[in-house]
Formats: structure tokens, C-alpha cells, sequence
């Protein structure tokens, strides 16, 4: 008798089980029969309920319009996915999260350097240009007011003007200034800002490249498309 009664209490378990049937019901009105193990913020794990001993099945949450356990009383409630390293790869590790904001700032560093440094040096360029022609200027007024009054001394005295008499040019250095020492150090300061940039972009792409060697790994996002009912994980070799 014992053994029949262990027989009965087997099937009457095994009805009570097979009936536990939950329902994922997704947002363009498909039903999915299944024991669902758990969910997260973005994904319903699940087993097919005609396959109970098969794989997990992953759906995003955003695809579910609700959830119908079976087995209410059993306190059904979100629970953390276990994803492995599907989950680990959502954020980036702290050190890839630092090489990256260093490859930023160093880009942004150098990008500012380099305009400014331009900025500098085509600003001392120009100083230079205008008063090279500032002082052709002056010199092509000295040398016509010195041919005019020679011009004149002569009609008048048969001779050439004493030397003192005619104006006297000054030099480059003595007429530009202080004009030529602002001119040559917006040029020394860009030549410095743009060594500076090239350093930063130096910088920011040996952070670009040590990122790179970092994040060479396969990472696994799971998946699951209810249109062509098919489900699986996502491969993929970042660089």
C-alpha cells in the first residue's frame, strides 16, 4: 500500500507543477507560456514551459506588457539577473571609465592649445607684416621730403644741403617698437601653446591606444526576438 500511495502523491505533485504555468504577455499582444526564474530592470529570464529541463530565455523588459504567475501565492517578486559577463560589460570597468575620461580631456586640452597657439602666431605674423609696411611708409616719406629740399637747396644755393639738414631715418627696431616685442612674444607664446597641444594630443592618443588594448575582449548580450520567435547571445569583439 505504501507504494501506491507514493505513485499517487507523485502524480498529484506532478499536476500541481505542470499547472504552475506563468504568462509573459508582450506589448503587441503575443502570449509566452513559460516558468519565469527571474527579472531586472531590463530583461525577463525564462524557461519554455513545454521545455522546462532547456535553456534560459531572455526578453527585454521594454517588449513586456505584463507579467501573469500561476502560482500567486508563492510571492513571486523581481529578483537580480545572474548574466555573467553579459551584465559586466553594460559599464565599462573603472580603469577603462578613467583612460577614457583622460583621452577626453587630454583631446580637449590640445584642441584648445593648438587654436590658441595659431591664434598667437598668425596674430604676431601679422603685427610684423603691418608694421614692415608701416615702415616702408616712413621711409618713402623721409627719402620725398629729403629729395624735396635737396631739389629746392640747390635751385637756390648751387650746391647740396649740409648733411644735418636732411631728416634723419631711424631704424626698424627704433621705429617698430614697442610694436615688434608684442608681435615677437604672441609668437614665442603660440610656438609654446602649440608644443604644448601637440604634447596633449600625444597624450590623448596613447590613452586612445591603451583603451583599445584594454577593451579587446568578447562581450555576451543576450536576446530575443518574439517576431521570429528566436533567442540567443549577442558576440561581439570590441576595439
Amino acid at each position: 500500500m505504501v507504494v501506491p500511495a507514493m505513485v499517487a502523491l507523485l502524480v498529484i505533485l506532478s499536476s500541481m507543477t505542470a499547472s504552475a504555468q506563468d504568462k509573459i504577455i508582450l506589448k503587441d499582444g503575443k502570449e509566452i507560456q513559460a516558468k519565469v526564474l527571474g527579472t531586472d530592470s531590463k530583461y525577463v529570464r525564462y524557461k519554455r514551459f513545454n521545455n522546462p529541463n532547456g535553456p534560459d530565455y531572455f526578453i527585454f523588459r521594454s517588449e513586456v506588457s505584463k507579467i501573469t504567475y500561476e502560482n500567486k501565492d508563492a510571492g513571486q517578486k523581481e529578483e537580480p539577473l545572474k548574466l555573467g559577463r553579459a551584465q559586466a560589460n553594460t559599464e565599462p570597468p573603472a580603469d577603462l571609465q578613467l583612460l577614457e575620461r583622460n583621452a577626453l580631456k587630454y583631446r580637449k586640452r590640445s584642441n584648445t592649445h593648438l587654436v590658441l597657439g595659431t591664434a598667437a602666431i598668425v596674430a604676431g605674423a601679422a603685427t610684423f607684416i603691418k608694421l614692415g609696411g608701416d615702415y616702408n611708409s616712413y621711409k618713402s616719406e623721409i627719402g620725398k621730403t629729403n629729395d624735396a629740399y635737396t631739389a629746392w637747396y640747390k635751385a637756390n644755393y648751387q650746391s647740396s644741403p649740409p648733411a644735418g639738414d636732411l631728416q634723419k631715418r631711424e631704424g626698424f627696431l627704433a621705429f617698430a617698437s614697442p610694436g615688434i616685442y608684442f608681435g615677437a612674444a604672441a609668437i614665442a607664446g603660440g610656438i609654446a601653446l602649440e608644443w604644448m597641444g601637440i604634447k596633449n594630443l600625444r597624450l590623448a592618443r596613447n590613452a586612445r591606444a591603451e583603451l583599445a588594448r584594454n577593451k579587446k575582449e568578447l562581450s555576451f548580450q543576450p536576446f530575443y526576438e518574439p517576431s521570429r520567435k528566436a533567442t540567443g547571445l549577442t558576440i561581439a569583439l570590441s576595439f
